[in-house]
């Protein structure tokens, strides 16, 4: 988890960040993947607030 308070965390691995151009650094999505991470989240922000950070893994 974030060390600071957070809301949304979505975590992936290191290797996954582009940093060829300096900052800020991006991570680049497969249209799959982005399509997967949207409905997880609007299926995780249309309900109540749940307790605690909501986290979210890509691979």
């Amino acid at each position: 988890m974030s060390e600071s308070p957070a809301a949304l965390e979505i975590r992936f691995p290191v290797e996954r960040l582009n940093d060829g151009a300096g900052d800020p650094y991006w991570i680049d999505l497969t249209l799959e993947e982005a399509r997967r991470l949207h409905a997880q989240l609007a299926g995780r922000l249309g309900l109540a607030p749940a307790e605690g950070d909501q986290v979210f893994a890509l691979g």
